[in-house]
């Protein structure tokens, strides 16, 4: 079980948020590839040396692999591979992928989901990117992991396609979670590779992402299930103070980050 963070969007370099890391004794820092700053470059390893940190990657929100135009999702598929084949070179191990749910029209009275109403469709765009995914991860030696926003039924079936692949996992967003009241932890425990990353965050009754111990998470228990996992946890908030609060509420509660 190691415990990191994400970068923040207020700082302008990464070695800002490793300082900011190991200030609070966290061992990782994940990389946001939407933030501009966060380049794949040859310092990412002298960070790593100097100050005993590790990296993992966020991959951009942008990256819906579910797409149904094939030109766009092959390109997709294109812009993962070649930030993989990077950060292998920087030994990065983990990558996250959000399961996006597509593109929505709003009518007077409710959304309608492109993905849910061209289920068929969508399922074998997804299947024929995991595939991908899933053989990408095998040559590279990483993990590619893929993480609840909400879950109506379309995507739990967008999720049944990712577990039946055996080198594809699951990152379990813990406020989401909470948030959308999906009961995605129960699902994702129920495949066999399942949960290799967590999302923790806290929810409020109105926002997530605010800091530990101020919203109706039970914090101790998914801490509990966080050790039992033995996965990397970020503590995804959004601002240093948030990030510092956060910090501080596990050390005042006895729990250890390492």
């Amino acid at each position: 079980m190691k415990f990191g963070m994400p970068t923040m969007i207020e700082y302008n370099t990464i070695e800002e948020n490793v300082k900011l890391a190991k200030r609070l004794n966290l061992s990782f820092v994940e990389l946001n590839m939407d933030l501009p700053y966060c380049i794949l470059s040859d310092k990412l390893k002298d960070f790593a040396t100097e100050y005993d940190i590790e990296f993992t990657i966020h991959l951009s929100e942008k990256l819906d692999v579910g797409e149904l135009d094939n030109d766009i999702r092959n390109a997709y598929l294109k812009k993962i591979e070649a930030i993989v084949e990077r950060g292998v070179q920087l030994n990065i191990k983990k990558y996250n992928l959000h399961l996006d749910p597509g593109i929505h029209f709003s009518l007077p009275n409710k959304k309608i989901f492109i993905y849910e109403k061209y289920l068929d469709e969508y399922k074998k765009s997804l299947k024929d990117s995991c595939a991908f995914l899933n053989e990408l991860g095998k040559k590279f030696g990483v993990q590619i992991m893929f993480e609840n926003l909400k879950l109506p039924d379309y995507l739990k079936e967008g999720f049944k396609i990712v577990g039946a692949f055996d080198n594809l996992f699951f990152t379990l967003d813990m406020g989401h979670d909470l948030k959308n009241n999906s009961n995605a932890e129960e699902f994702f425990l129920g495949f066999n590779n399942g949960i290799n990353h967590i999302h923790i965050h806290d929810f409020n009754g109105k926002s997530d992402h605010m800091a530990l111990g101020t919203g109706v998470m039970n914090i101790k228990k998914k801490i509990l299930l966080i050790k039992k996992l033995d996965v990397y946890a970020v503590i995804e908030v959004k601002q240093e103070m948030e990030l510092v609060e956060s910090v501080n509420y596990l050390k005042n509660n006895k729990i250890v980050m390492k």
